[in-house]
């Protein structure tokens, strides 16, 4: 079963399963995001490492992909290197 999320604003929605969701851009925004919209995406972009720079919209959220990835990859590893020490 494929799985839609529309944000009422911004012109964002989450399409697919939950593990392979992607986030996009909405056909009817006219890619035209609001301010508010704009400042949350540049403040996302700073966090993430590598992706600072002019870049578009689907390459962030690429970088913010293989971002959370390396994190869940660090996350299991710590917690193998923590069972094996029995921390």
């Amino acid at each position: 079963m494929r799985r839609s999320i529309t944000w009422p604003r911004g012109g964002l929605h989450v399409r697919g399963r939950k593990k392979r969701a992607k986030l996009c851009l909405a056909k009817n925004s006219n890619n035209a995001m609001k301010p508010s919209l704009q400042k949350k995406l540049r403040d996302l972009q700073k966090s993430v490492p590598g992706s600072q720079g002019i870049m578009d919209t689907n390459t962030l959220f690429q970088s913010i992909e293989k971002y959370i990835l390396l994190l869940e990859a660090k996350v299991m590893i710590l917690r193998c290197v923590s069972d094996l020490y029995g921390v």
